[in-house]
């Protein structure tokens, strides 16, 4: 496939990420830009890689076909690297070039693959422009599930259920109205108008798209069968909440200027610091 429309090319945003003892959950590709250059890292939650900047992971890679688009071949890596942890958040992150020169020197094909740019993100200042109830679509592997023929991910829609411009409770922090199982943490949520949106002023802005970053899930409240609520990392391992809790159908998300806390620790690999 040669993607077209944005939502196409989501599908090539995101893998699957594993670890060796069977976790699963989600990772993004997002380009930094530091000093003019161009730095392209994959972005998970810690809890993603067992809170350890070492862990190993397992996913697979698109490859790029003689049209430049998708050659329909995946392959599959064992990654073993520096995971970068955000000093507050739970997010990291790990440089890709290093891998993406390994797969083209092992099998003489470029990774296929679209990258989030740091012109996605909005500010506090224009998070406040947004309205309280947006539609959200987020992007990844819930309970580990995918389209494992073309290594696609799945979409689920939802809607904000706290204001984007507004943090629920602690810093940085947003709530979803939409279904986040095992698997999902790390997705990307974004919101994506493909033929027109109104503001919150009631502006109708016809044919027009918006595609913006909003934040990267990671937690979810549950619902024990007594009735108590809880919130937890939303899990990498089915087993996790299984028996005697359910998620309520809410995620927590990490607004996505977080991400440029991850700036200054990536101008000191490139000073050599």
């Amino acid at each position: 496939m040669k993607p077209e429309s944005i939502a196409e090319q989501t599908l090539y945003n995101t893998v699957r990420l594993e670890t060796l003892d069977g976790g699963s959950g989600t990772g993004f590709f997002f380009n930094f830009e530091i000093d003019g250059k161009s730095i392209l890292m994959l972005v998970t939650n810690k809890h993603v890689v067992n809170n350890n900047p070492n862990e190993t992971m397992r996913f697979e890679l698109h490859l790029m076909g003689d049209d430049h688009g998708d050659s329909g071949e995946n392959y599959l890596v064992t990654y073993q690297t520096q995971w970068l942890f955000h000093p507050t958040h739970d997010l990291c992150a790990t440089f890709t070039k290093p891998l993406f020169d390994e797969v083209y020197r092992r099998t003489g094909k470029r990774v296929f693959c679209r990258i989030n740019e740091e012109n996605l993100i909005c500010d506090e200042e224009h998070l406040k422009e947004l309205d309280a109830l947006e539609s959200v679509l987020m992007v990844g592997y819930p309970r580990g599930l995918w389209d494992e023929i073309h290594n696609y991910p799945l979409f689920r829609k939802g809607f904000t259920a706290s204001h984007p411009g507004y943090d629920f409770n602690e810093r940085s922090i947003g709530v979803v109205d939409m279904a986040c199982f095992p698997g999902s943490s790390g997705s990307p949520i974004f919101i994506l108008d493909q033929n027109g949106y109104t503001d919150k002023k009631g502006t109708h802005y016809i044919g027009k798209s918006r595609f913006i970053l909003l934040g990267v899930l990671f937690q979810g409240p549950t619902i024990g069968v007594n009735g108590d609520i809880s919130v937890v990392d939303v899990p990498t391992q089915q087993r996790a909440i299984v028996q005697s809790r359910m998620m309520m159908n809410l995620g927590y998300y990490i607004k996505s200027y977080e991400l440029l806390a991850f700036k200054p620790m990536l101008k000191k690999f490139i000073d050599g610091e």
